[in-house]
């Protein structure tokens, strides 16, 4: 068992029609997806997060007819959208590969400002191998990452992703842990150009990681 870190970056025309229009609008920017399934009936169910007006996100989403439903609310600092979607073409030979060649994806994906999507996914070696070589020719595939996988191990660090391990190696060493701190999201993000909330994400994943290993059962 692997885990693969990968980014996936569509050709001009995007993923998919909704979201594209999201990507091109200068009003909105996408932060993460924290949620993705496809329901019995073929179509797609998302839990996005984003950056920006939400009357705008709205009525974007309210043009496109293959939107079966959406939802769209505000917390201080973020958007976040659930949509109920047909997918094209694009979108549903994305889910079929991951459900024949049994790839697990890690949310949150990372949604990138170019329309790409960082993803990690786990899979078996092989599977990951033939999976990739069948990711539609409009997508291209930029393989971050490959490392073993070892449920056994129990050695904190290894139990994290390359990007957790990165990010948590960042908050250390600009000084997020120590006492006061002297860091924060945004001084980690900016070293690894990444948003201050994927930073955030990441670190109480890690967090919750390592106090489940450490406390007692």
């Amino acid at each position: 068992m692997r885990y693969v870190e990968m980014v996936l970056r569509p050709d001009r025309e995007g993923f998919h029609p909704a979201e594209q229009a999201i990507v091109d609008d200068p009003a909105l920017q996408r932060v993460a997806i924290h949620h993705l399934n496809q329901l019995d009936d073929g179509t797609i169910v998302f839990l996005y997060e984003a950056r920006g007006d939400p009357e705008r996100a709205q009525a974007l989403l309210a043009e496109h007819d293959d939107v079966i439903d959406f939802s769209v609310s505000r917390d201080e600092a973020n958007l976040h959208a659930y949509i109920h979607f047909e997918p094209n073409e694009l979108v549903d030979a994305l889910f079929r590969t991951m459900q024949e060649y049994s790839i697990v994806v890690d949310t949150p994906v990372e949604c990138l400002p170019d329309g790409g999507l960082r993803i990690t996914g786990m899979g078996d070696q092989e599977t990951i191998t033939e999976a990739l070589a069948v990711v539609p020719d409009s997508i291209d595939v930029e393989l971050e990452a490959m490392r073993e996988y070892h449920p056994d191990d129990r050695q904190l660090f290894s139990l994290l992703t390359d990007r957790q391990q990165e990010i948590l190696l960042t908050a250390a060493e600009l000084g997020y842990y120590d006492v006061p701190r002297d860091a924060t999201y945004e001084d980690i993000a900016a070293e690894l150009d990444l948003a201050p909330v994927t930073v955030g994400e990441h670190l109480r994943k890690i967090e919750s990681s390592v106090l489940t290993e450490i406390l007692p059962g």
